[in-house]
């Protein structure tokens, strides 16, 4: 008589089958997971950009059309609009902001945003940088360009109180002052120069105030029909002479 256990053919059976239908599942999962990169990557190269409509500043569009057409691939991935506006935002300093959309199922619309220069600046090293109205040194000046902006020639440190007083000035919005020609720092107080040799002198931390009495001052009829030459650094006593033409226009 033999001591081997009979296995029952109908467990045999059952475990096939659930053997078989773990199989079949493995097999519809790698067909799904197969079939769904293959509809991506069909995807990502039907939705491959061939056409594109920038709106802004003349050379922003020519800077940006060039950089899509220099692209090695346009489709759906390597367009990404986050990554194409990192990408942008980095490669042009007179860009401050763009919007991408992408219009189905081959083109892109962007609208690109200049940086508005107030000033330049002169920097450490004496090159001469632009200046934007939000208070950023952005970038150097090209050969070529010679916009007609004040000129900063302040420490990096001083970029900041400088672009408040700038604020300031140009608030004020009176005929009565002449146009603005350049600011310098000096130990305790700002060197303000107009246009037609007008110049004014104001101490750190009072530049609100002072600015505001120095434009009414400049209206009254004793002082509105001449330029002058003004140093406010101290409150109680001002020093008040003639301009002349010269010196920085």
């Amino acid at each position: 008589m033999s001591n081997q256990r009979r296995i029952d053919p109908e467990v045999v059976k059952a475990s096939r089958m659930r053997l078989l239908a773990r199989i079949g599942k493995a097999f519809m999962l790698a067909g799904m997971i197969g079939g769904t990169l293959f509809t991506g990557w069909w995807l990502n190269g039907v939705m491959t950009v061939e056409n594109w409509k920038i709106e802004g500043d003349t050379q922003l569009k020519q800077a940006i059309a060039e950089q899509l057409e220099a692209m090695d691939k346009r489709d759906f991935i390597s367009t990404r609009p986050d990554l194409l506006r990192e990408e942008w935002m980095k490669r042009q300093p007179d860009l401050a902001s763009v919007q991408i959309t992408r219009v189905l199922p081959d083109s892109l619309h962007i609208r690109a945003v200049a940086r508005v220069p107030a000033a330049l600046w002169q920097d450490e090293e004496n090159e001469l940088q632009l200046f934007d109205d939000k208070g950023n040194a952005y970038r150097t000046l090209r050969r070529g360009e010679s916009p007609d902006l004040p000129l900063l020639r302040v420490s990096r440190e001083q970029l900041k109180p400088a672009h408040q007083l700038l604020e300031l000035l140009r608030s004020q919005n009176s005929d009565a002052i002449p146009a603005l020609s350049e600011i310098r720092a000096g130990n305790r107080y700002w060197q303000i120069y107009f246009s037609k040799g007008v110049t004014w002198k104001l101490p750190f931390g009072d530049e609100r105030e002072s600015i505001a009495q120095l434009s009414t001052l400049i209206k009254q009829p004793r002082w509105s029909n001449r330029n002058w030459k003004i140093d406010a650094r101290q409150q109680a006593r001002w020093f008040i002479r003639p301009a002349k033409y010269g010196g920085v226009i």
